[in-house]
């Protein structure tokens, strides 16, 4: 998976900010505090998250929106991720080929790699450089080799953890650590224990006696509780015995016919005594109050019929005229303020009278539009003629600058020769330093010349005496002909030595001569001049002659556009004048009427319009109350019971009162009738009444067995004696029987004497105290038994050595179980190293001697490593890495670091972040380095730096700049 490119929303010092990324090698340069820290922080953070507790929040300072996206290629498929950290919370979009996933999803994609696993293995710094420095000899070696082959030395400070937390818990010989400590302090509680289980077996005697003790105890309760309940029932029967007594006597006065009496009977017949009295006086007085009403109700006068229902109509339109007279007055009202008001407005527009003037919005937005053209051509050619001025004074100023400076400027005859003065001059000079040049050279060589054609003399000498010496010698053996042959190599030497002259040169005069001819030209040229000519002043006055003729030439075509463009805006104004007095004619308006009022003016006409067709509106409405006033007035004329031509309201007054008199009338005359009804009714009830009491009376005297009203009264007092005689009995009775006293029990009782029963209670009384005694002795025995139980109960050191016992016990489970735990870790550790000795290492190792031959071009040429990590340098020599030097180590280091990505590219295809880690090397390695990053297609690398490598293509380097915004304290 590589990275195409990255959007920040706003992180850190980093806002509204696109990159594109190369698929293979990116170089990211930026100065301090530009954010290159930032940007990394926020490439982990896409990847897994921002809720991580040890990493700060960066939350941007310039922007509300924290978080972005990045766009990521995944063999072809394309892998969209988005985080925003809103309100507390962090929201996530994952989209592959468009296509929504979760973050589970993700997680999966990602082989479950973690934030700190990528960090270790995919990002690296100059800090792990700089720790290899600080290492012994094993710790670098462990350290070269975790880096390569785990990505981190976690590893080992794991195991190095886990070895001290071992010994910790327990020594190797079993006779130290915290494990050891807790089984001895469990031994000792055993034996402890044992002393204080022998005191229990006196606390089992003790039990027993106690339980044998509550059992006797039991009986005696129970036999006194016998005995307790059978004395309650004699002292009940001593109480009660009254009671059955006369329930007995009682009993036998009831055992007759049972007596009959109505119920109530009393009450009843003197209620109804009252009644038959009461209603004979109601009887007498309705007969009275009929014959009043019948008086009253032929004292009533009503009026006819339909003069009541016409009075009524006409009063039941009372509230409808009163609206209509008060619509009448307001649309006066109205139609007068109307009428002002368009008064007014045709005198703010200068009408006077109105006109129906046809108005639309067309016709607005064409007087809009209108206005906006005239007041932006007008602002242009006032534009225009201010440029035009500002051209004219230009223009003025240039000449007078030419007139400054033409007097100074010499002919162009005298600036040319003053141009080749200058030109001779300098080559005067450039001939004298090379003619000095050439005169110091020629010294030198002639003297060198000079030797070498002395030390040839000296030899051609040297030759020709040992030639012609050998020569006479010869001709002395008489050795003619070889003698003759040496004879010519003196004379070869004399010619040679004569030849051998020394060189003129005549250059030099060649160069003096021109430099002759140049001073003289130069002399004749200065003559031409004034002494106090200047060609470079002369030069710059020419140049400006020819900026301000050039400057003049402008402004004047200028001037002619600006002329020609404020003549057109003219015309346009024209135009547009005549557009707005046509516009002031259609409106009825002075053509005199202020422009800038025209919309004013559509919008006044617009509401005269409005208001005028209100006004006849208002008339109309008008009109139509007036009429329904004018119909009600007629109908008024044709009642003759109220007033002609007078106000409605008199009107309605007379109407009431005519109609609130027939109303009382005619509900005082339906108010007797009722009454009347009413009365006449009540009277035939009370007749009714009256006649059944009096049958109701008779009939009590019947349910009694008598005629008269005295042996009524006696009847009674028979009868309600009975009837308490028997209530007493049925008393007596359930009051026995709540006793639990049964029919016979109660019979019995009632037989017996108070003295037979007085002598039963004593002899169970006696029985009672007998028991009690023996009960209190047994429980004062049990008192000891039980105190002495308390007091061996209250010992707790057998329960205080339990509970200690059970808190070892569960330290020592607790121990044991972490230190099988950190023994099984311990085995799974080495069973994960073994495992990868035997797949990871080799292909690594393998990888690593090929980086390492590359980027040391061939001094050191394998990497190994047989329980130990060694280089192999080109001559043969095996070197441990301490032996190498500090750049060489480093190297070494990322070589395995790369050699690990290379290895995990299929499993984690993750882009490896470099954050300036080779600020240590000289220039060359860096580049060789840099060079072979850019050469892997394999996996994307980052590079982050602060110095910028010229070797790195400009389409694989971003630049990053500070923010403008941001202040510096």
């Amino acid at each position: 998976m590589k990275i195409k490119g990255l959007e920040i929303y706003g992180y850190g010092r980093l806002e509204g900010q696109q990159f594109n990324l190369n698929r293979s090698f990116t170089q990211i340069y930026g100065e301090n505090e530009t954010g290159k820290s930032t940007m990394q922080t926020f490439i982990h953070s896409l990847l897994f998250g921002f809720a991580r507790t040890d990493k700060p929040l960066y939350v941007p300072r310039f922007t509300n929106q924290y978080g972005g996206h990045m766009v990521m290629d995944d063999e072809g498929s394309e892998l969209y991720i988005e985080r925003i950290y809103r309100d507390g919370a962090e929201q996530v979009t994952i989209l592959y080929n468009n296509s929504p996933k979760d973050i589970e999803w993700l997680h999966q994609k990602f082989n479950f790699m973690t934030d700190a696993a990528y960090d270790k293995i995919f990002s690296f710094d100059v800090l792990g450089l700089q720790q290899v420095h600080q290492l012994t000899e094993d710790k670098l070696q462990d350290y070269l080799m975790q880096a390569g082959v785990f990505g981190s030395t976690e590893f080992s400070s794991l195991e190095t953890n886990l070895i001290k937390e071992k010994l910790r818990l327990l020594a190797p010989d079993h006779s130290e650590g915290e494990l050891s400590d807790h089984i001895t302090e469990i031994l000792n509680l055993q034996l402890q224990i044992r002393d204080e289980e022998v005191k229990l077996e006196r606390y089992e005697q003790l039990s027993a006696e106690q339980f044998e003790l509550k059992q006797k105890m039991d009986d005696i309760k129970m036999h006194i509780s016998q005995l307790t309940k059978l004395q309650q029932m004699k002292q009940k029967e001593m109480s009660f015995h009254a009671n059955a007594k006369e329930w007995k006597q009682l009993e036998l006065q009831l055992n007759i016919e049972p007596l009959v009496f109505p119920d109530h009977g009393i009450e009843r017949y003197e209620g109804l005594k009252k009644q038959l009295q009461a209603a004979k006086r109601d009887i007498a007085l309705r007969e009275e109050k009929i014959e009043q009403l019948k008086r009253e109700n032929s004292a009533i006068e009503l009026l006819d019929g339909s003069d009541f229902e016409q009075a009524e109509k006409l009063l039941q339109e009372e509230p409808q005229i009163k609206v209509h007279q008060k619509n009448r007055d307001a649309l006066e009202r109205d139609i007068a303020d109307k009428e002002a008001t368009l008064e007014r407005l045709q005198h703010d527009i200068g009408w006077q009278e109105y006109h129906d003037i046809k108005i639309d919005e067309a016709l607005k937005d064409h007087l809009i539009y209108a206005l906006s053209d005239k007041e932006q051509l007008n602002l242009k050619a006032a534009q225009l003629q201010r440029e035009i001025s500002q051209l004219s004074r230009e223009e003025e100023l240039n000449a007078s600058k030419l007139a400054d400076i033409t007097p100074h400027i010499v002919t162009d005859d005298l600036f040319r020769t003053g141009i080749q003065l200058s030109e001779q001059r300098l080559e005067l000079s450039q001939k004298t330093e090379l003619y000095h040049k050439l005169e110091s050279e020629q010294q030198r060589a002639a003297e060198i010349e000079e030797q070498k054609r002395r030390k040839l003399n000296l030899i051609y000498l040297l030759g020709g005496v040992v030639g012609l010496a050998t020569a006479a010698y010869l001709f002395y053996l008489q050795f003619y002909i070889p003698a003759s042959i040496l004879l010519l190599i003196p004379i070869i030497m004399i010619v040679l030595f004569v030849q051998n002259k020394p060189v003129e040169n005549n250059q030099n005069h060649i160069m003096q001569d021109e430099i002759s001819h140049l001073e003289s030209s130069i002399q004749n040229m200065q003559s031409l001049l004034d002494d106090q000519f200047d060609l470079e002043r002369q030069r710059n006055l020419r140049d400006k002659q020819l900026r301000i003729l050039d400057e003049k030439a402008a402004l004047s075509r200028k001037k002619e556009q600006l002329q020609q463009l404020l003549t057109e805006e003219e015309t346009a104004l024209k135009k547009v004048n005549d557009t707005l007095n046509r516009t002031k004619n259609m409106l009825k308006l002075k053509l005199s009427y202020e422009d800038s009022l025209l919309p004013d003016a559509f919008r006044t006409i617009y509401r005269l319009q409005q208001t005028y067709q209100q006004l006849m509106q208002l008339k109309t409405s008008m009109a139509s109350e007036q009429q329904q006033l004018d119909s009600f007035s007629s109908k008024v004329n044709a009642f003759s019971l109220v007033s002609n031509d007078v106000p409605p309201s008199v009107v309605f007054t007379e109407l009431g009162g005519l109609v609130k008199t027939e109303v009382r009338n005619r509900n005082e005359q339906q108010r007797v009738t009722e009454q009347l009804q009413l009365s006449e009714k009540e009277l035939s009830t009370l007749q009714d009444g009256f006649k059944e009491m009096d049958a109701e009376l008779k009939q009590l005297f019947k349910e009694a067995g008598v005629k008269e009203e005295s042996d009524y009264y006696r009847q009674f007092e028979a009868f309600t004696e009975y009837h308490q005689n028997l209530n007493r009995h049925h008393q007596l009775s359930q009051q026995l029987e709540e006793e639990n006293f049964t029919y016979e029990m109660s019979t019995k009782l009632s037989e017996q004497t108070s003295e037979d029963l007085r002598i039963m209670e004593g002899r169970i009384t006696d029985q009672l105290k007998e028991y009690a005694g023996e009960l209190k002795e047994q429980e004062h025995e049990l008192y000891q038994i039980e105190q002495m139980m308390k007091t061996m109960e209250e010992d707790t050191t057998l329960s205080e050595l339990n509970h200690r016992y059970a808190i070892e016990r569960n330290i020592v489970n607790e121990l044991a179980l972490d230190y099988s735990a950190l023994h099984y870790i311990e085995v799974l550790i080495d069973a994960h190293r073994q495992r990868i000795k035997g797949e990871r290492i080799p292909n690594i190792i393998r990888k690593a001697s090929e980086i390492f031959t590359l980027l040391t071009e061939g001094r050191y040429i394998d990497v190994i490593y047989h329980d130990a990590l060694l280089v192999k340098h080109k001559n043969g020599q095996i070197y441990h890495p301490t032996e190498l030097s500090q750049s060489t180590k480093e190297l070494l280091y990322i070589t395995m670091r790369l050699s690990l990505v290379d290895h995990l590219r299929y499993l984690y295809p993750f882009p490896v972040i470099i954050d300036d880690a080779f600020v240590h090397f000289d220039k060359h390695r860096k580049d060789m380095i840099l060079e072979y990053l850019m050469q892997q297609q394999a996996n994307q690398y980052l590079y982050f730096t602060c110095n910028r490598s010229a070797n790195i293509p400009a389409k694989n380097t971003i630049v990053l700049e500070r923010h403008e915004k941001e202040l510096k304290k």
